[in-house]
């Protein structure tokens, strides 16, 4: 069963007489429990395409189906339900809450879902990202490998279904992208399905399958 179904996908800007075709046509799938990779170079179109997928951002044509559910025919309260409850984002610059310790911004997606922290599985999160001796520091104590993480257990605290990662490694060092790289790989070995967004081909040729998205087209 798919995770993901993409199909006929497009994003097109206007810029006065001129229209831009961000993501063209675009179809693809995710099956369930499956690590993808979108690659490609600066501007090729993969953010946007993951923002459609994840309904931050409208398509302009096409469908996105997470776990069945339509999300481009889906409105704002639907998205947001969906968002909380079936996909845990990982953004670049973390968008972590600067007046949040690491444990309020972990548990953030529960208190808006109206959900009791269960502390087995947060514990559990916290151990297995490393986390267990900063959850009382603020993000502006932390180094940009940790805020990641942080950022990582509040994506995962809600059990999602999917897992979306928008150039997780692109503000940090080499030591600590391989090592969040090394996480994204354990989580999917734990049966977690991924959809990794990288201009990193070294990352990319690390996961099981490699998708280029070239001028916003899926390359053959």
């Amino acid at each position: 069963m798919n995770t993901v179904e993409v199909r006929n996908l497009s994003k097109i800007y206007t810029q006065g007489d001129y229209q831009v075709k961000a993501v063209d046509n675009v179809s693809l799938t995710v099956a369930r429990g499956e690590l993808v990779a979108v690659t490609g170079q600066s501007g090729s179109g993969k953010t946007t395409l993951l923002n459609m997928i994840g309904g931050i951002e409208p398509a302009t044509e096409g469908s996105v189906l997470i776990d069945g559910i339509n999300v481009c025919r889906a409105d704002e309260k639907e998205l947001a339900r969906l968002r909380r409850q079936k996909i845990g984002y990982v953004f670049q610059d973390f968008n972590l809450i600067p007046i949040l310790t690491v444990e309020e911004n972990i548990i953030m997606p529960l208190l808006l879902n109206a959900k009791k922290v269960e502390r087995e599985e947060f514990n559990a999160i916290v151990r297995f990202l490393g986390l267990e001796n900063r959850l009382t520091h603020l993000p502006s104590q932390l180094s940009g490998g940790q805020k990641q993480r942080v950022a990582m257990a509040r994506a995962l605290i809600t059990r999602p279904s999917l897992l979306l990662a928008d150039e997780p490694t692109g503000n940090l060092d080499r030591t600590m992208a391989d090592e969040i790289i090394r996480l994204l790989l354990e989580l999917n070995s734990a049966g977690l399905t991924v959809l990794l967004v990288t201009h990193e081909e070294r990352y990319a040729d690390m996961c099981p399958r490699k998708l280029v998205l070239s001028d916003g087209r899926l390359l053959p």
